[in-house]
């Protein structure tokens, strides 16, 4: 029997009225991330050109789900990290290293990108947690 799936919206998060996905679905103890960019509750960015501000406002709502979900960030084991240029990776590493201090990093990819969903983006993360695992 396949466990049913959980949808996963955060109050914490924007509300998705203008997009159709859901910030994160639960199936069993795995939990799947929609991608994640910086943009606050009310839809706003978050760090315009600041790729280590864009990072934090990534990582508060990946928090915001794994937690909605009933797990810690530590529970993330896979991330994708989409970026516009490659420079802005040690902004993201930087970031990274503070979430996760005792450095059991989640598996991660880099992928540079020539355009992300909205102007003024430079990051877009999706990630995949276990729940409990951590």
């Amino acid at each position: 029997m396949v466990d049913k799936q959980e949808v996963i919206m955060p109050e914490e998060l924007h509300s998705l009225e203008r997009w159709p996905y859901s910030h994160g679905v639960k199936v069993g103890n795995m939990l799947y991330i929609a991608g994640q960019v910086a943009l606050d509750r009310d839809l706003q960015l978050v760090g315009e050109n600041d790729a280590e501000a864009q990072s934090r406002q990534i990582w508060r709502n990946i928090t915001a789900v794994v937690e909605a979900a009933g797990g810690k960030v530590s529970d993330v084991v896979r991330i994708t990290l989409f970026l516009l240029d490659f420079k802005d990776m040690p902004a993201f590493h930087k970031v990274r290293k503070e979430i996760f201090p005792d450095g059991r990093y989640p598996a991660a990819t880099g992928v540079q990108v020539v355009k992300l969903g909205l102007p003024g983006l430079l990051l877009e993360t999706e990630a995949t947690a276990v729940i409990g695992s951590s």
